[in-house]
């Protein structure tokens, strides 16, 4: 497994322009920068972020594959926690999630999280399945655009934005907001305008069956019969 390392800022002065290291086993991000920092001296009291995809990861992170991680200092400006995603699998453990951002900052007073389901009946009509697809890269720099402008517009200290892809059953969830700042007000009102953005612009599409057909779930709730050829 070949893991290569591309450093931002001050890291660069230490690790150069790239770093690639071969693992035999999967390897934690935490594990990852006590290796850097023992062979390349990189010191103790500079602070390492890493990002793998879309997103900034943990030290708990697990790299199994070969994979490029962005290791940085802290932001210009102390930057929220963004994490975005396209969710695949069928399911994620919030209570994790939540032990996780409670943990975030000794300044979060409050945490909001929205969780859209799957409705079990539209229209007095029986719902199956919903099947979402994506334009997955122009889908997750939406998410995280939305993200990172909604968190400086309310101050917030954290945005989660989770949206899964492929099939979803009635009350399974389909979208995940969690919003941290230090106020509830900051909070809820956040959290309200991501959702509204997240329905508007990013390009994920909405194949809904029902009882009675196949409807696309176009604009703001319109259905348009599935055409086959």
């Amino acid at each position: 497994m070949r893991i290569r390392i591309k450093p931002i800022s001050a890291l660069r002065d230490y690790l150069g322009e790239t770093v690639e290291l071969e693992f035999e086993k999967p390897v934690s991000i935490s594990e990852l920068v006590r290796i850097l920092r023992e062979e390349y001296g990189v010191p103790d009291q500079l602070e390492i972020i890493a990002i793998v995809g879309d997103r900034v990861v943990s030290g708990e992170y697990i790299i199994n594959h070969d994979e490029v991680v962005y290791l940085t200092p802290p932001f210009a400006g102390g930057s929220p926690y963004i994490d975005v995603r396209l969710v695949k699998e069928e399911s994620v453990d919030l209570n994790k999630l939540l032990d996780e951002l409670s943990r975030l900052d000794c300044e979060v007073g409050a945490l909001v999280l929205f969780i859209g389901l799957v409705k079990g009946r539209v229209e007095g009509v029986d719902v199956e399945e919903l099947v979402y697809e994506a334009v997955e890269e122009a889908a997750l720099s939406q998410l995280r655009r939305i993200a990172l402008e909604e968190a400086e517009k309310h101050g917030l200290i954290g945005v989660v934005l989770w949206h899964w892809v492929g099939v979803r059953r009635p009350s399974e969830p389909t979208v995940i907001i969690a919003t941290l700042a230090r106020s509830r007000s900051e909070a809820f009102e956040a959290t309200r305008i991501i959702l509204e953005r997240v329905k508007k612009e990013v390009p994920v599409f909405k194949l809904e069956r029902r009882s009675n057909g196949e409807y696309w779930v176009i604009g703001e709730g319109t259905r348009h019969p599935r055409h086959r050829h």
